[in-house]
This record gives structure tokens, sequence and C-alpha cells, in this order.
């Protein structure tokens, strides 16, 4: 187990304890999860639908220890209200966003699949 990537793996291995089929699910649920929200996101969206997929986003990946993608996700969180430039702000931190988000997929598959090696 490493913290050294995207994905904290000791962080996770708290919470499985050793089972590693379902360490396996939970990066399955975990990358399948990321790939809806960001379908999801869109820089017009209504300010509540903005929050509550920033906020469900947060939650997951810092269930599984997505530190960084975790704070991107906060501050995508309060992009919200008559900020004036609030979609250009969105559009900006929406990529950053989808690069964190797309490396936490991509670390929890490779991750899968090294071990069923």
């Amino acid at each position: 187990m490493t913290s050294g990537g995207v994905i904290d793996f000791n962080h996770l291995e708290k919470y499985v304890a050793g089972d590693d089929a379902l360490r396996d699910e939970i990066l399955e649920i975990f990358a399948d999860q990321v790939a809806l929200l960001l379908d999801q996101f869109d820089v017009f969206q209504t300010d509540e639908a903005w929050k509550n997929t920033a906020h469900t986003l947060k939650g997951a990946s810092r269930g599984v220890g997505a530190w960084k993608l975790g704070e991107i996700c906060e501050d995508a969180e309060n992009l919200i209200g008559p900020a004036p430039g609030k979609q250009e702000s969105r559009a900006t931190l929406l990529v950053s966003l989808r690069v964190m988000a797309s490396d936490a997929m991509d670390e929890a598959r490779r991750f899968r699949l090294a071990a069923a090696i």
C-alpha cells in the first residue's frame, strides 16, 4: 500500500482491514461514481446542482483518500451565488477537477489490475 499517488491507499486500507475484495469493490464504485459525477458537472448548472455534484464527489474522494481531489471539490462547492465571472471560474476549476479525477480513476483501475495479478 502506498500514499504517494493520487489515492492514499494506506487510508483506504484502514477501512478494508486487509479485505482485498472489499477494497477492489470500493475502488470500482469510486471510479464509476467519479465518471458519473464528471458527466453531471456543467458550468451553467444551478448553484444547488453544482454544489451537490461537488459535495458528492468530495465525499467519494475523501472516502478513498483522494485528498487533493477532495480539496478541489471543496473549492468547487464555494463557486455559487451572485459572483461576477462565476461561469469562467467554474470552467477554470473544472479543468483541474477533471484532470485530477481522471488521474484518480486511472490509479484506482491500475491498482485493482495490479492486485489481481
